[in-house]
């Protein structure tokens, strides 16, 4: 029996085979034309390859498009478009997406729900993400390892340490991920103590420290004018090979001053290389807060002749120096 050219089936085909090799963005707009081109612009599954390989190159508002052409799109191309979203930071529009796939009756992955609960904590929006937990329970994944580090992080965010607290203490693995919102989450809303005593868990269970929580034990540390905390901090920050982040650095230097120990931060920032603009702003704000206004100026004249360029937080700095310490004629020419 002699084979019929099919010229549909050729040309899917044909299409889907070019979208297998699509390696650039612009290899795939010239097979997203060649889709329409075949008159193949109706065809659900070209258009579900075609908009995930738009998402897989960030280009999420593409895959949108190509999205809204789809009658029916399936379960997995809805999360794929909400996970889009919200890595690309369009957190508002990755929950539009969510919500509406709720309505029409789809059930989210156990991938889509971090990245719905990624969008929760980046729009600090803590009723949304609570009926975001309520769904992923109701859908089987409330052991999800990555979906509870995805609430602990969400909670930790909006400001419900102590829901972050529940999440975390029921989960049976907890990686450095959830430690570290934890950690963050006590620091940042006020929660010291709490702080440092998180820190010594997560220290005691073998979990090796990232940035993140070495920032937040040191911004405790400060908060707290616990110096003797702070330098065995400063000490772990050496052993651990954290002492050349510029970022972490900062972090002890501000910590050293706001205890009270302005020489050792000044000691520090002298040794610091590569200062960016933050650790100077840092130094310079600390000299203010302790009514060192001349020695704000001095280090703000010393900084301009840096490739560290100054920006408004330096110039904030700078003003409330002179501000606290009434020097009035030096405030006028740092603002000119």
């Amino acid at each position: 029996m002699m084979y019929k050219a099919n010229p549909i089936n050729d040309a899917v085909l044909t299409i889907s085979s070019a979208l297998q090799r699509c390696t650039n963005f612009n290899t795939l707009k010239k097979t997203h034309a060649k889709i329409f081109s075949y008159g193949l612009q109706n065809d659900t599954h070209l258009l579900t390859k075609l908009a995930t390989l738009y998402v897989s190159f960030k280009r999420v508002d593409d895959a949108s498009l190509v999205f809204e052409l789809i009658a029916n799109p399936c379960s997995y191309l809805w999360n794929i478009l909400i996970r889009g979203y919200a890595t690309e930071g369009k957190f508002s529009r990755s929950l539009e997406l969510y919500s509406k796939m709720i309505r029409k009756g789809l059930q989210p992955d156990k991938f889509a729900f971090p990245f719905a609960l990624k969008s929760c904590a980046g729009l600090s929006d803590l009723e949304m993400g609570k009926l975001v937990h309520l769904h992923s329970v109701c859908c089987g994944c409330g052991s999800d390892v990555f979906v509870n580090a995805a609430l602990v992080d969400m909670y930790a965010k909006c400001g419900a340490v102590d829901d972050a607290r529940l999440v975390f203490d029921k989960m049976s693995v907890r990686d450095l991920v959830s430690w570290t919102s934890m950690i963050s989450g006590y620091a940042h809303n006020g929660y010291n103590s709490e702080t440092l005593g998180f820190f010594g868990l997560m220290h005691s269970s073998g979990i090796k420290p990232n940035r993140v929580s070495l920032l937040s034990v040191l911004l405790a540390c400060g908060n707290l004018g616990a110096l003797k905390k702070g330098e065995w901090f400063h000490s772990y920050v050496i052993r651990t090979g954290f002492k050349c982040d510029i970022l972490v650095a900062t972090a002890v230097m501000d910590m050293y001053a706001k205890c009270g120990g302005l020489d050792l931060a000044r000691k520090l920032f002298d040794e610091t290389k590569g200062k960016d603009v933050v650790c100077w702003s840092a130094m310079i704000s600390s000299y203010g807060v302790h009514g060192n206004g001349r020695k704000a100026i001095d280090l703000f004249n010393d900084m301009v002749k840096t490739v560290a360029r100054p920006n408004h937080v330096t110039f904030t700095c700078v003003l409330s120096a002179c501000s606290h310490s009434g020097l009035l004629e030096e405030g006028k020419r740092t603002t000119f």
